[in-house]
């Protein structure tokens, strides 16, 4: 009888803390920064090498990603100079957590055009889209990242917010 009642008593603890643990994980990861954008890719450009990446203008962003740069607090991107090259940084400071879905599918079709490029001829640029790529998502930041450390700039950039 006493059993019983001491599993429980443990049930309900674990219930909670359950909860307290989806809670963080619902919300910790939406958590708005007031980090600087170029202090941000300060960070995660000096983890990774940039000897063959240019940083892009506003021009850049709208062709590669259909995005307006005015649109959102802070936007950079360094892109290859050379177009047998797949390493790609972009990082937004967005001002509305509601721009995060129109910033991830725009991600998502660079991706997806950059894999259908390099796909069949491009052995190791098309295996660092697959494998050495992040998509991070984090309040009003994001971090894209394809790069042989993009391991590194992804910790680099978690740790910069």
């Amino acid at each position: 009888m006493r059993s019983k009642g001491f599993l429980y008593e443990l049930g309900r603890w674990a219930a909670v803390l359950i909860g307290i643990v989806s809670l963080f994980v619902l919300f910790g990861g939406n958590s708005v920064s007031g980090a600087d954008p170029r202090e941000v890719a300060d960070a995660v450009i000096d983890v990774i090498d940039m000897e063959n990446m240019l940083e892009a203008d506003n021009q850049m962003v709208k062709r590669f990603y259909g995005l307006d740069p005015s649109d959102y607090e802070g936007c950079i991107l360094y892109y290859p100079n050379t177009n047998m090259m797949a390493e790609e940084v972009l990082i937004v400071k967005l001002k509305d957590l509601r721009q995060q879905q129109t910033v991830s599918d725009a991600i998502e079709a660079r991706l997806q055009t950059q894999k259908n490029t390099f796909e069949g001829y491009g052995v190791e640029q098309f295996d660092m889209l697959t494998n050495h790529c992040y998509v991070e998502l984090r309040g009003n930041f994001v971090l894209f990242v394809v790069n042989p450390n993009a391991d590194a700039a992804r910790k680099a950039f978690l740790g910069a917010l």
